[in-house]
């Protein structure tokens, strides 16, 4: 594949996936004003427990089928009615399975009133995972980013009949999200032609034990990640109580958005990186793409940063305004993270699931151990640090064990003083006054300096396509 026609298909794709992603985020991100003010800290900290509860439940009770389906279905001459034959029983298996949550859920005097609205939250979330994997694995891409859209539009409305017009509280919530989720999954099903698959279907043994050693390693792996990024939660609820979860829960708003633009890119890059495996200036070209990734993910980062205070001053009611203080950490934490998911994508092309397995375990353990020590002693703070560290051991991991796959520059000493830059701006935002707002001003200035050639090859890059577009 040629430059050109390489850069056409990576941008084609990303632009295809901001279109679903970064427009169902923004929507996500703007309900944000209408649950802190409509649910009390204490309520969003209870919705925030058990939608996380759901999202880990889910894959692990479809056996994480879906990402084999998504990453088998790409393969060339690929079976798309055995492959999602495969997928549809294992969301059968899930739909059985799935009912354990009412038993268990009734066990936990804190759980014990939501069994219903994890199970049907994870069920609904779980169809989706699948029915959206084998848009992404036939690469309908255009009808995957229109049905987040559409689920996006879906959750905003709902959420606004359900708590704010006739005001049901936690219960609206689940519902808005459940229904949302439900009619997504018939969406997908119509425009993913699935009736066929279902009048055709056939289980392929052979197939079904490789889908099934490629995406059963990855249920450890999605527990492993729950751990990482939700064992907090749980902790904090335990530690100090629902509202302090709540606060945390909001401060994990911001940064996410910046893993959502920086995954959006990724997940464009996976199907490239798949078919750039064999070309021969693979290693130049992947470098290039990377430089171009850790340029963004730190900018970003740090202009979050920089107006993080007042902007979460008009973003949320003042009972929620505190949370600034632990985004500085989750910020450089989801930097790495964004680039960790970018060498992750070298084992999805050789079918790795050992390599996200065993890096996230490394990280699962560090998180694991750090919340246990950090929250009785610093609280919410030692949560979102323990958080940080962990993201950063997944980067350090991959950077290392994907050498086996190509060779990437990691360690260049441009991108070494950048994350220390970016640290420095997240200490800055503790000062108070004007001096930390300049620092961190210098500070960023010196960051655009160091990737000036980077930011500006792409800036001249697209004033070309730019003049082109017109001539034509």
């Amino acid at each position: 594949m040629g430059n050109n026609e390489r850069g056409k298909y990576l941008a084609k794709n990303t632009i295809i996936f901001t279109l679903g992603n970064l427009g169902t985020k923004l929507i996500q991100f703007f309900l944000v004003p209408l649950y802190t003010n409509v649910l009390s800290t204490a309520d969003y900290g209870v919705v925030d427990l058990v939608t996380t509860i759901g999202m880990v439940l889910a894959p692990i009770l479809l056996l994480n089928i879906n990402d084999g389906v998504m990453r088998f279905a790409l393969d060339k001459g690929a079976d798309f009615n055995k492959i999602m034959s495969i997928g549809l029983a294992a969301f059968i298996f899930c739909l059985i399975t799935g009912l354990v949550i009412f038993p268990i859920g009734n066990i936990s005097n804190q759980l014990g009133n939501y069994s219903s609205y994890i199970y049907f939250y994870t069920i609904s979330y779980a169809g989706n995972l699948l029915f959206f994997g084998y848009l992404r694995g036939t690469e309908k891409l255009l009808q995957f980013s229109i049905g987040n859209i559409i689920n996006a539009m879906l959750i905003a409305s709902f959420n606004i009949f359900f708590l704010v017009i006739i005001k049901t509280g936690i219960a609206g919530y689940f519902l808005s999200y459940t229904l949302a989720n439900f009619i997504c999954c018939i969406y997908a099903f119509i425009v993913g032609n699935v009736k066929e698959v279902i009048l055709n279907f056939k289980l392929d043994k052979e197939l079904m034990i490789k889908m099934l050693k490629y995406s059963v390693v990855l249920i450890p792996n999605t527990f492993m990640w729950w751990i990482i990024n939700s064992s907090d939660r749980v902790m904090i609820t335990s530690f100090i109580g629902n509202s302090a979860n709540g606060i945390y829960a909001i401060s994990c708003k911001i940064p996410t958005l910046l893993s959502t633009i920086v995954t959006i890119f990724n997940t464009a890059w996976s199907y490239s990186a798949i078919k750039e495996n064999d070309s021969y200036d693979r290693d130049e070209y992947n470098n290039s793409v990377y430089n171009g990734l850790v340029m963004l993910s730190v900018v970003i980062g740090a202009a979050m940063m920089l107006v993080m205070k007042p902007f979460l001053a008009v973003y949320v009611s003042k009972m929620y305004y505190k949370a600034w203080m632990f985004t500085p950490y989750l910020v450089v934490g989801c930097v790495f993270l964004s680039i960790a998911s970018f060498l992750g994508a070298y084992y999805t092309v050789n079918k790795d699931s050992k390599g996200f397995l065993y890096s996230s375990s490394v990280a699962a353990a560090i998180n694991l151990a750090l919340n246990y020590l950090l929250i009785p002693k610093i609280g919410i703070a030692g949560a979102a640090l323990a958080t940080a560290i962990s993201y950063i051991a997944v980067f350090l991991y991959r950077a290392v064990d994907t050498k086996k796959y190509i060779f990437i520059n990691v360690f260049s000493k441009k991108h070494l003083v950048s994350y220390i830059l970016l640290m420095l701006i997240g200490c800055s935002m503790f000062i108070e006054g004007l001096m930390s707002y300049l620092l961190m001003i210098i500070i960023y200035i010196v960051i655009l300096i160091i990737y000036k050639e980077t930011w500006w090859m792409y800036v001249i890059s697209l004033k070309q396509i730019l003049e082109n577009k017109l001539k034509k």
